[in-house]
């Protein structure tokens, strides 16, 4: 029986049914890009009602290549004030242009302080998140009496001589499998703790003339400010002011109120994303 509203003189004949039939949709694909981005002036990585985001500004560029709005996921989320040159972005389209072409399509739209590194096209099982294995980031400090206006948005300034021999020292404290609670700020996602840091060194770095401490730290992933928290750490000891020792008890304590305030986050860089 017919709907009411269906019109028998509206149905395509045979024919027509089989043209239709070899008209293949458009195939899904997925492309992944890693991206640089200076965060001083982004509310954070991941779209935002309060400020402009990367994420926000990167599916503005997607919609003008692509005529269609497209949504992106990200590798990791970055604070306000926070930088990348390796975060990865996943997005899908059925558009044909060649992966390689997205680089130059969305550097000349996007705004200076974004740019896209490398596109390429993956298989649908590839998430620039669930897929990674180890994400790294560094942390640089401008260990001066006075800040260099050079550097004030890409480094932490301390202006208390630090330690770096203590510093280094005190890293073995946050290797290997451990509950990190304690370094995660308010306003986590309930969820577990228990994350692998790989990799945490102190060393020297240099930018625009100035020796800087470099820290850098590789995690199978990171609570929510948990590399700015173990950096403030550091300089507490760096400053005379807290122990290896002392950092293994607040760990075992998993209260974040008795450990020392984040570092600042204008010195945090996302550098790479492993899969």
């Amino acid at each position: 029986m017919l709907d009411k509203d269906e019109n028998i003189s509206e149905q395509p004949e045979i024919g027509s049914l089989e043209k239709l039939s070899s008209i293949q949709p458009p195939a899904s694909r997925f492309i992944a890009l890693t991206l640089a981005y200076d965060g001083t002036h982004f509310c954070g990585s991941q779209r935002q009602v309060n400020g402009p985001s990367v994420q926000g500004e990167l599916e503005q560029a997607l919609e003008v290549v692509l005529k269609t709005p497209t949504t992106v996921s990200l590798a990791g989320r970055t604070d306000a004030g926070v930088h990348a040159t390796g975060q990865v972005a996943r997005f899908v389209t059925s558009n044909a242009m060649p992966a390689e072409k997205f680089v130059p399509a969305l550097n000349r739209i996007l705004q200076k302080s974004v740019r896209v590194l490398e596109s390429r096209q993956v298989d649908e099982s590839f998430h620039p998140r669930f897929s990674a294995k180890s994400r790294i980031y560094q942390y640089r400090i401008e260990n001066a009496p006075m800040s260099s206006p050079l550097l004030r948005t890409i480094v932490g300034h301390i202006a208390k001589p630090l330690n770096a021999q203590a510093m280094r020292k005190a890293t073995s404290a946050f290797l290997g499998t451990q509950d990190f609670a304690a370094w995660q700020s308010a306003g986590s996602p309930n969820g577990p703790t228990i994350r692998e840091v790989m990799h945490l060194e102190v060393r020297e770095a240099t930018a625009f003339g100035t020796t800087l401490l470099e820290i850098e730290i590789e995690a199978n992933a990171f609570l929510y400010q948990m590399v700015r928290n173990i950096v403030g750490a550091l300089i507490k000891v760096g400053q005379g002011d807290l122990t290896a020792e002392e950092i293994r008890h607040l760990t075992a304590g998993r209260d974040r109120t008795k450990c020392p305030p984040p570092a600042p986050p204008q010195g945090l860089c996302l550098v790479e994303v492993r899969y």
